[in-house]
């Protein structure tokens, strides 16, 4: 099920552009993929408080055996990731460093989690469940990968469904059962979310 799409674009900043388009393009797979699912549940565009800490998350995905966050890049051209971590995107035989997607999706899961365990009320209920992570990257963008392979959390956009799915698969084996999270606190965490949520100023 959709909870939340993406909020209306409010800047018109090329960079800001950018962004809401490939947050859009996640935003159409996600929907033709879950709108009428009652395993996966979205909410795109989040962006929660609690004292200091403000998780902002482009696309939260809850699922019978955790979290996903759902990182959208926007780069136009070709990525390049380094042995080193460093990512280089090109385009029209411009190079440019880019800070990791990888530590920004990271940072993103980890303030959401934060977040969720001031505000709820059952205690260490989400430090136990399991938060994975996606990094989405345009279709039309190809990475150059180094000599030791391709990052597992990074995928074209198209595929971020997929991804979700056998990410819900592998849980189902690995812990068996319907998982903890079951539709109705699906349900409560989503419109609690809603509710919370502050667009970005």
């Amino acid at each position: 099920m959709i909870y939340k799409e993406l909020d209306a674009l409010n800047s018109v900043a090329a960079d800001a552009t950018a962004i809401h388009f490939a947050q859009e393009m996640m935003a159409a797979h996600l929907t033709r993929a879950f709108a009428s699912s009652g395993d996966v549940d979205v909410l795109s565009g989040l962006r929660v408080k609690a004292g200091n800490v403000t998780a902002q998350v482009d696309h939260l995905v809850l699922h019978p055996y955790g979290l996903m966050v759902v990182d959208c890049q926007s780069v136009l051209g070709g990525l390049q990731v380094c042995e080193d971590g460093q990512w280089l995107s090109w385009r029209n035989s411009h190079v440019s460093e880019m800070r990791s997607p990888v530590h920004r999706v990271f940072a993103q899961a980890s303030a959401f989690k934060q977040f969720l365990e001031m505000k709820v009320k059952q205690r260490g209920f989400f430090s136990k469940m399991e938060m994975a992570v996606l990094v989405a990257v345009p279709d039309k963008s190809a990475i150059e990968w180094p000599p030791s392979g391709a990052l597992s959390i990074v995928c074209n956009t198209a595929q971020v469904p997929a991804r979700i799915l056998q990410r819900v698969q592998d849980c189902a084996l690995r812990f068996g059962g319907r998982g903890i999270f079951h539709a109705e606190h699906r349900d409560r965490l989503a419109e609690f979310l809603c509710a919370a949520h502050q667009p970005d100023p």
